[in-house]
């Protein structure tokens, strides 16, 4: 676990755990100064289970503060950083305390972030990296990490030859790019593997689904798909039980949800891998609130990547 982190945690406990007399002199302090913190946590989608996850973990973590009020939102039209922007912007004429926003496209969200920069908000990114303003903290997995531990893992079950397919998420999007960029740079390990395409699919199953039919349609033989993304996998997993080819290849992903789970049992999937989504939105809230409680909070802060397999499903249910 990095530095940063740690020091993160021990904060937030001397915080949470200190004597009750201590905590009411702290909530006493709070109410004579009326300082109640206005949170907003923007999230890429309110449609998939990986995202209300977060919502669940920036909520958690919310309750546990004094005097913090937190207001998670996203776009209406998934992974729409136009949206984004909107809501951003919303939130500075509303007058909060902090942004927290996982950015659905990097380099997009920048102007919005530098909009609440002028506007003196704190804004935090949970999950994915923004390309520039001026952000508190971002938490989450090594994401190019991610890429080359799965790349690995898929060259592995092919014995290190065969034919494989690279599913992306949004171009744009850091953790897309950063795990695609660990896929290739493992693959470039291994002569004998051959990298037939990569293409997005912009972390949609649907989209994902389609890419693969095509694939399909394109390629007679097949060793292994990989995917950054475990939605997207589960549409590539669909297009190819339609056509009867689900047992000629293996899928490698990344997420956990009950979805995915299932897709373990059943052996459709290969491997997921687990970045502890509640907790990335969980500290990226503790950060913000130290540093308006004037804690200085590291700029980075990473946490541990799991693979999991079928025997690991019980610990996920």
């Amino acid at each position: 676990m990095k530095k940063g982190l740690i020091l993160i945690l021990v904060l937030v406990f001397s915080v949470l755990l200190m004597p009750s007399c201590a905590k009411e002199e702290v909530a006493v302090a709070h109410e004579e100064s009326e300082d109640v913190y206005e949170f907003v946590f923007i999230v890429k989608s309110m449609q998939f289970p990986f995202f209300l996850s977060m919502i669940e973990g920036a909520e958690a973590a919310a309750a546990a503060l004094p005097n913090v009020n937190i207001r998670c939102i996203g776009p209406e039209t998934p992974y729409s950083v136009e949206e984004q922007t909107q809501l951003v912007e919303q939130a500075i004429i509303d007058g909060v305390d902090a942004i927290l926003i996982a950015p659905a496209d990097s380099t997009a969200i920048v102007p919005a972030i530098e909009r609440a920069n002028r506007a003196g908000v704190l804004v935090a990114t949970p999950n994915t990296k923004a390309y520039g303003g001026d952000v508190l903290t971002w938490v989450g997995v090594d994401n190019y990490q991610v890429g080359y531990d799965l790349g690995q893992t898929l060259a592995s079950s092919i014995n290190y030859a065969g034919n494989v397919l690279l599913i992306e998420g949004t171009p744009g999007n850091s953790t897309s790019e950063e795990r695609v960029e660990g896929y290739r740079d493992a693959f470039l390990e291994y002569p004998d593997i051959v990298l037939l395409d990569s293409q997005p699919a912009d972390f949609n199953r649907e989209k994902g689904m389609r890419l693969m039919e095509n694939w399909l349609q394109r390629y007679d033989h097949i060793d292994a798909v990989g995917s950054i993304n475990k939605d997207m996998t589960m549409g590539a997993v669909e297009a190819a039980k339609a056509v009867g080819r689900d047992k000629e290849f293996i899928h490698v992903t990344f997420d956990v949800d009950n979805d995915g789970l299932d897709a373990l049992e059943a052996g459709e999937i290969l491997v997921t891998g687990a970045q502890n989504e509640k907790s990335q939105a969980a500290i990226s809230i503790y950060s913000t609130y130290l540093a308006l409680q004037g804690f200085k909070v590291p700029p980075e802060q990473y946490l541990p990547l799991s693979l999991v397999y079928k025997e690991d499903v019980p610990n996920y249910r």
